[in-house]
């Protein structure tokens, strides 16, 4: 199954109050919790309690957004299942904090703050939620008496792949690959299914590799992962094609070119497909060189390409220097007609070319 994903190679932001107050939003990081046999053993608390009173003190400081907010929440505590620490709390949460409501009842899961040695619930970062919403966290936390013992590794392997017509990432499970995981005098294998995944269960505490053996057309990072012993661990292993197209910009004298956008298009398209103004039907590929003149383009499926300069008046508009340019392709033609094709092989590595402009 392949899943796309919009891809962003590049940007020039434009500064606006909009984007202001997203700075300001940025500041407290969210992530998406993992399931309850992860978040456990990631925290310092957890416990079960009801919020008696929460104090707010409304965040004055401009541009702020949602929660911007400092509390106290007093708690008073009816189960601990990690942490032990009484039957009353007081949580003194900054701008970033968990935001409770009085009389509710809470499953907390919880960070001690290095600095300070207080409990810390942040936003977004733990599954904290209403009790009544925890169904999934207390089976699997009261179930823990009963468990088996050691910890489970589980995900998926799945191959990256750009589909440079609708300028995204193209995600495509992967079966019958070996994945195995070493280290702490253990060595198990797993073999993908039809769907990519792979499972370790009984997995004793310690530090391990996991890694997946693919295809040398491929490449892939090898994990590390530190176990406690009971925990579970979702770590999917991504791959993706070693073919790349890297691209280096410069003028007459051989200067680099900053900013200049690029796309990626398919040789085998028709003009109409290629210069089509419309990014919602047809989205190119694109980026814009660095300071060193350089971009590259990865994740690439064999097939036939060509770069373009300017391809579209979107492109060109993102940037402010190279406005004046006219429409070019490799290595440096007004013409379509005689654009160089560059081949992608299935077994080919990253090749770099040159793009003249002519600018002296």
């Amino acid at each position: 199954m392949k899943v796309p994903q919009r891809l962003v190679l590049s940007f020039l932001p434009l500064i606006t109050l909009a984007t202001m107050a997203n700075v300001v939003l940025a500041s407290c990081p969210r992530f998406i919790p993992g399931p309850p046999c992860q978040e456990f053993w990631r925290v310092d608390s957890v416990f079960i309690a009801v919020a008696d009173r929460v104090v707010n003190t409304p965040n004055t400081t401009p541009f702020a957004i949602g929660p911007y907010s400092q509390s106290t929440v007093y708690l008073t505590v009816e189960e601990w299942f990690r942490g032990a620490g009484g039957t009353a709390l007081v949580l003194n949460l900054d701008h970033c904090g968990e935001r409770f409501k009085e009389k509710e009842r809470y499953l907390v899961y919880a960070y001690r703050n290095p600095n300070t040695n207080e409990l810390d619930v942040r936003a977004g970062n733990t599954r904290t939620r209403p009790l009544s919403e925890a169904k999934e966290d207390l089976d699997y936390i009261r179930g823990l008496t009963t468990a088996e013992p050691g910890s489970r590794v589980f995900g998926k392997v799945t191959q990256h792949t750009l589909n440079a017509k609708e300028s995204q990432i193209a995600f495509e499970s992967l079966k019958d690959i070996k994945v195995t995981l070493e280290g702490n005098n253990e060595r198990q294998e797993a073999i993908t299914d039809s769907n990519g995944r792979y499972e370790f269960k009984r997995v004793p505490a310690g530090s391990y590799k996991l890694r997946a053996d693919i295809p040398a057309y491929l490449t892939s990072r090898e994990e590390q992962l530190k176990l406690k012993g009971g925990e579970c661990v979702p770590l999917d292993i991504g791959t993706w094609r070693k073919a790349q197209i890297a691209v280096r910009v410069v003028d007459g004298k051989g200067k680099p070119l900053v900013g200049v956008a690029v796309s990626l298009v398919s040789a085998d398209a028709n003009p109409d497909e290629l210069f089509l103004e419309d990014k919602d039907k047809i989205a190119w590929a694109f980026g814009y060189s660095d300071e060193l003149g350089r971009l590259a383009f990865s994740y690439l499926a064999p097939g036939r390409y060509l770069l373009v300069i300017n391809r579209s008046e979107f492109e060109r508009s993102r940037t402010t220097k190279w406005t004046s340019l006219p429409r070019l392709f490799y290595p440096g033609v007004n013409d379509l007609s005689g654009a160089t094709v560059i081949v992608v092989t299935k077994d080919q590595e990253s090749q770099e070319y040159t793009f003249n402009l002519p600018i002296p």
